[in-house]
């Protein structure tokens, strides 16, 4: 059992400052496989070339998705009680609804490939404008609005 000196209780140490493993088994154990530990910045600036596959890869995003899902909807259910399940089932038909109407504008003009495209076929470069807009400021704000 290690002392609160030895985890930075009493020096004034922070226990994120102290190793979890010594300098010898850091050096061992390289995120690189192998390779040296990036000395600079420089080092980290390079290009890190892995061997999944286009499977593999889609799997750990669906598993990544399905896992928040299961973390988060019964808590949401638990506090929205039974109306936050007609809610739920009432969001997930507007979002399947909204991905046929995404789907047609799509299919409408092969030219069509991105949301701020079909807001420029809608309204005209205004659209296009509000929707780069509102899609941005989401993007910015679910990542520095906690």
């Amino acid at each position: 059992m290690a002392s609160a000196r030895e985890q930075g209780g009493d020096d004034g140490k922070n226990s994120i400052t102290i190793p979890l493993l010594g300098d010898e088994k850091a050096e061992q154990r390289s995120f690189y496989n192998g390779d040296q530990l990036p000395k600079s910045a420089d080092d980290l600036d390079s290009v890190h070339v892995g061997n999944t596959s286009f499977f593999k890869t889609c799997f750990h995003g669906i598993n990544a998705i399905s896992g928040i899902g299961i973390v988060s909807i019964p808590y949401a259910l638990a506090s929205g009680g039974w109306l936050s399940i007609s809610l739920l089932f009432m969001i997930a038909i507007a979002c399947y609804y909204t991905g046929l109407l995404v789907k047609r504008c799509m299919d409408m003009d092969p030219h069509i490939r991105t949301f701020p495209d079909i807001g420029q076929r809608a309204f005209g470069d205004k659209g296009r404008l509000m929707v780069s807009i509102a899609m941005n400021s989401e993007l910015y704000l679910v990542v520095t609005v906690h």
